[in-house]
């Protein structure tokens, strides 16, 4: 076998540059960040590299740079040990060596990666995660393109995640709705790429096929010098091709774009930063257009009960543990306030919010971390247009996609507007917590707010009737926090459908009743019963996501939706009853200043 001439079917993925840690880098300094990322994480879980043996050999070729890093990966289960009886298995080695790699190219100013055995694990953390669908984009047709998987999330959040497969003709356009991000798509090659852009794959007169998500792919086996070409094909689409919409909004690509983008963020969070400066005011003034998730561990980052605000290179000093989720955007701008030596040097202010970190703990042990500026969710406006910031990314949102948008919440309100009289009214001047607390004397209500069991809340309020079971997951606002209600709703139920679906017990719900009942002895729910009930019929399970909306109270509920900046709040409501009906529960809606 020649070498260079053995062919493979190849997944093509890109490292993102914008990450902060590459910041002025070269791309040998951006590889070896990547590498001692790696190593440093093997350590931590092997100990020593003596059997792993990682390493990197060099090679230039013409306008191309190639780096090879190799190692061996052991692997941690020995199916056939667990299989066998000890007496078998006695002084003998069953371990699992498993050779990975990952091929660093660079072409011109990017660099791109192929991989083999566990290379993903090297280059997860630092790849584009859209980079297959960019490029996609450019040579799409979306009326003609015939689909045949797709895997789709909300723009919002990436818990929900759904899985099509299509046995028709179908193309893109007839499957897509406005409000969906779509992160893999398996599609056939049409007849004009084929003849153009991939002619020289020979890809044939059958259906041939291309998968992009995180990559790119071709279903055609390729060998060393058509990776080459490949690559130089991709270079040249993404220079010359101008993206066709998939949906009503998207990704913002533009490096220009994106910093300017950027830079208004930050002036936003620098405001907010220097309001410190009048504490009796400033959880008042702080923007309310700003979330602080974690941006791609979020359903773990809800889970954790507790946060640890550090700076880099503080050593400790000044760290500050916050137990709540929505005190962190008020303690990180006072924590980078309380340590700033001169409020006007703005420049420096927005350094810090790269040097500020967040790490998300379960107990003692972490979680999640990430630097202060990469857990900001956000809407802004720039140059007379509507970004969101979500998961790291900036998406621009179409004129048609806010209309309709705003029609979808303020149907679905109507059509899904709590029935039943179950809330009552919210006294001027009280928090959400004296909120919940007030209905504790009522019959079959109770407060399971801050009753928590496997780190997710199953609701504030557990309203049971004759007919239904409700969930109440209640929000002070009508603005980016809907975000917050809607992820909290979604877990909620996520979690609580798996534990139905279990036909030996249901750990969740149980052990969240027990808890209410032990801290509540003198109104204690009748957990099994409730329980049995549930699980001999879960459309009896309702969730309530109710809010108050603070604004244009002299208006209309629907005439306060459409007066409402906040197009997160309002997708909020739109996607929480989409993403609901997976799970087969009911979902009702109130704002509870419309009583």
């Amino acid at each position: 076998m020649i070498a260079g001439q053995t062919r493979f079917n190849l997944k093509i993925f890109q490292i993102d540059k914008s990450y902060y840690e590459f910041k002025e880098a070269t791309a040998k300094e951006i590889i070896e960040i990547i590498q001692n990322n790696h190593e440093k994480k093997l350590r931590h879980k092997f100990g020593d590299l003596d059997l792993i043996k990682p390493e990197v050999t060099y090679q230039k070729d013409d306008n191309f740079q190639f780096w090879s890093y190799c190692y061996n990966q052991p692997k941690e289960k020995y199916y056939w040990k667990l299989f066998l009886p000890e007496n078998l298995t006695e002084n003998q080695n069953f371990e699992i060596i498993e050779f990975s790699f990952v091929l660093f190219i660079k072409y011109k100013k990017e660099i791109y990666c192929v991989i083999s055995g566990s290379g993903m694990s090297v280059i997860r953390k630092f790849i584009n995660p859209s980079f297959g669908i960019d490029l996609y984009q450019r040579i799409a047709k979306p009326k003609e393109d015939v689909i045949q998987e797709l895997e789709i999330r909300g723009v919002a959040n990436n818990i929900s995640q759904k899985k099509q497969i299509f046995n028709f003709n179908q193309t893109i356009a007839e499957t897509l709705e406005y409000s969906e991000v779509p992160t893999k798509i398996k599609l056939q090659i049409r007849d004009d790429l084929k003849k153009n852009e991939f002619k020289k794959y020979s890809l044939g007169n059958d259906i041939a096929l291309m998968e992009v998500g995180s990559y790119f792919s071709i279903r055609k086996k390729l060998n060393f010098d058509e990776l080459k070409v490949l690559i130089k094909d991709i270079h040249k689409i993404r220079k010359n091709n101008k993206p066709e919409q998939l949906t009503l909004f998207f990704k913002v690509n533009e490096p220009d774009v994106v910093s300017e983008l950027d830079e208004t963020l930050k002036e936003i969070i620098v405001d907010d930063i220097l309001l410190h400066n009048t504490p009796d005011r400033v959880k008042h003034s702080q923007s309310d257009v700003i979330e602080v998730v974690h941006p791609s561990k979020l359903e773990r980052f809800y889970e954790c009960n507790n946060f640890l605000i550090r700076a880099k290179y503080s050593r400790g000093k000044n760290d500050i543990v916050v137990k709540k989720r929505d005190d962190l955007y008020f303690e990180c701008t006072k924590h980078i306030f309380d340590n700033l030596e001169d409020i006007r040097e703005r420049p420096k202010i927005k350094g810090k919010l790269y040097t500020l970190n967040i790490v998300g703990h379960i107990n003692k042990s972490e979680i999640t971390y990430g630097h202060f500026f990469s857990h900001i969710t956000a809407e802004i406006d720039y140059l007379g247009r509507k970004y969101f910031k979500i998961d790291g990314h900036w998406y621009l949102l179409d004129d048609d996609f806010l209309e309709l948008m705003n029609n979808d919440a303020k149907e679905y309100y109507t059509k899904y507007r709590l029935k039943d009289d179950l809330l009552l009214e919210w006294p001027k001047k009280k928090d959400e917590d004296y909120y919940n607390k007030s209905h504790n004397h009522l019959e079959n209500y109770f407060v399971l707010d801050k009753v928590i069991t496997d780190n997710i809340e199953l609701c504030d309020l557990l309203i049971v009737t004759d007919s239904k079971v409700h969930f109440v997951h209640v929000k002070n606002g009508f603005n980016t926090k809907m975000r917050d209600l809607y992820i909290q709703v979604i877990l909620s139920a996520k979690r609580l459908s798996n534990d139905l679906k279990d036909n030996k017990k249901s750990a969740y719900l149980e052990k969240t009743l027990k808890l209410y009942n032990k801290r509540n002895p003198t109104k204690k729910i009748a957990y099994k019963d409730l329980v049995e009930r549930l699980r001999k019929d879960r459309s009896q399970v309702n969730f309530v996501m109710a809010f108050k909306n603070n604004n244009y109270k002299d208006k209309s509920i629907l005439e306060r939706i459409d007066l409402c900046k906040s197009n997160i709040a309002k997708y909020a409501l739109v996607q929480v009853v989409k993403e609901m009906q997976q799970y087969k529960f009911g979902i009702e809606l109130f704002d509870i200043s419309d009583r």
